[in-house]
């Protein structure tokens, strides 16, 4: 789920939305290819294994040699697209989380809002702390400077 980016029109939302569609399904194109082969070639080996063992019991049957060979056809077919189709479903359900990622990945680069992402604000810069006050000076400035005998004399008696 994407939602329309702050300061985005839904025309810029859908044009986005057709975009990023387009780039996740030419994302996961090659890997879907590659899943229907696997799942067309495990059905067509299951029909091969099929046919051979059909054919492997059917050398018994003196009466109906043909039926145990197409029996056994019908029977790989049928156990071999059962695997094919549950192989191309495990390999789908990747599929589908990478298009969704690469999908989900687009629309936020292009400004939308993506549940479960935070988008962070950035604080303020925080207002310099005020100096302290200058510690008081002694004597304060403009008093007149004491009285006092030259150095190394006995005071007074």
């Amino acid at each position: 789920m994407v939602l329309p980016g702050t300061h985005k029109s839904a025309a810029q939302f859908d044009a986005d939305n057709a975009v990023c569609q387009q780039q996740a399904q030419a994302y996961v194109a090659p890997q879907a290819e590659a899943a229907n082969t696997q799942a067309v070639g495990a059905a067509v080996v299951g029909t091969a294994l099929g046919a051979a063992v059909g054919a492997l019991l059917g050398s018994g049957s003196y009466y109906y040699p043909n039926n145990a060979v197409a029996w056994g056809a019908g029977t790989g077919l049928m156990m071999g697209s059962a695997v094919g189709g549950s192989q191309s479903q495990v390999a789908g359900y990747g599929l589908q989380q990478r298009y969704d990622t690469a999908f989900v990945q687009c629309m936020y680069q292009r400004g939308h809002q993506v549940p479960g992402q935070t988008a962070y604000r950035r604080a303020l810069p925080a207002a310099p702390a005020p100096r302290p006050a200058a510690p008081p000076r002694y004597p304060p400035p403009g008093t007149p400077a004491p009285n006092l005998p030259p150095p190394n004399t006995l005071p007074p008696v």
